[in-house]
């Protein structure tokens, strides 16, 4: 492959290269005998406990939202005895908290007239499990109808630094003799959002690896360089949202004018006092009627049209295209309305 044709696919690969989530936890719930061994937590503070915890998600309810049919972590109002009240916590490994990381999941609450429950948490606690203490709770999400599965993803936010903790989700009922029914979680993923410019940097240091001759790497390094510098330079949008960048001019074209539509303010003038009055709904139908039937178009001087660059057609106007409207009352007290041409043009 010639090394400009091969240069053409890497930089449109670059420009396809944009700040996507970057995995850093990616769980579907398979089998989950095996969480503890990943690092998972699982906690039933429910009292008085009942006869489950979290178990397999079993598709006589429903299957799950991805995978085999089974393939999610389910609970329900057995979590604790009747009459008892559900706290069953679910922790993930210990992670790598920043701001702007994003916790994403499947949710599910089956409800059928029984409010279900389920709270999400993180903790900065490394890998403390102290539910009661360390948890700071960021969002809910309850409902006593069958929700059908929905996509959930919240963000992290308010941290002074990167920080190592876990994230928590609660299933919670208040009176299993009223309320509880069945959830289930699916696809729990933590993911990491890069920097921009981290990105950029990462796209074009990928494609400089692809080329050995000398001049590719070059040309690349400057072009690279020169766009993050751009980038980095623009400044904050102005008042009207407008990015400003150095050595560019932006200009904001005028919007035109709206055409009249004809239903402003009126005034009818008396042709014998000259009085200026507001028209009865008669004289105002009347004016309203000629006005619409007397909009001819503008006579265009030869010498006033010209050919546009791109092939449109401008016209100055001048006092010569002026019109007016004239009312006129009959003997029989009738009312007649024309449009007249301004004194001294050609008619």
């Amino acid at each position: 492959m010639k090394p400009i044709n091969h240069l053409a696919g890497l930089l449109l690969a670059a420009a396809s290269c944009s700040a996507v989530a970057v995995p850093l936890l990616a769980e579907g719930f398979d089998d989950i005998r095996t969480l503890p061994a990943n690092g998972w937590v699982l906690i039933n503070n429910s009292a008085p406990p009942g006869s489950t915890k979290w178990f397999q998600g079993n598709p006589g309810f429903f299957p799950a939202a991805a995978g085999p049919a089974d393939s999610y972590i389910a609970a329900n109002f057995n979590n604790a005895a009747f009459g008892g009240e559900v706290s069953n916590w679910l922790l993930t490994p210990e992670v790598k908290l920043y701001n702007g990381e994003s916790l994403n999941f499947s949710l599910r609450l089956l409800g059928e007239g029984a409010l279900d429950r389920v709270e999400v948490y993180f903790s900065t606690s490394g890998a403390g499990t102290d539910v009661g203490n360390s948890f700071s709770l960021l969002t809910a999400f309850e409902a006593d109808l069958d929700t059908g599965w929905q996509q959930r993803a919240v963000l992290v936010d308010g941290l002074t630094g990167p920080a190592s903790g876990r994230f928590g989700f609660r299933y919670v009922v208040d009176d299993t003799s009223l309320n509880g029914n069945y959830i289930g979680i699916d696809s729990v993923s933590i993911n990491a959002i890069p920097e921009p410019s981290t990105v950029a940097l990462m796209c074009f240091g990928a494609m400089a690896l692809r080329f050995r001759k000398r001049w590719c790497r070059r040309w690349l390094f400057t072009g690279g360089m020169a766009s993050l510098t751009l980038a980095a330079h623009a400044a904050a949008p102005d008042q009207d949202g407008v990015m400003r960048f150095p050595h560019v001019q932006v200009a904001t074209q005028p919007s035109a004018p709206a055409a009249p539509s004809g239903a402003g303010l009126m005034a009818y003038k008396d042709p014998v006092t000259g009085k200026l009055t507001s028209p009865n709904p008669e004289q105002a139908a009347l004016l309203t009627s000629a006005m619409r039937a007397a909009a001819p178009l503008a006579r265009q001087a030869p010498s006033q049209v010209a050919r546009a660059r791109h092939g449109g057609v401008r016209l100055m106007l001048d006092e010569r295209h002026d019109r007016f409207a004239v009312a006129r009352k009959a003997a029989d007290g009738s009312i007649t309305e024309t449009c007249e041409p301004a004194p001294g043009e050609q008619k």
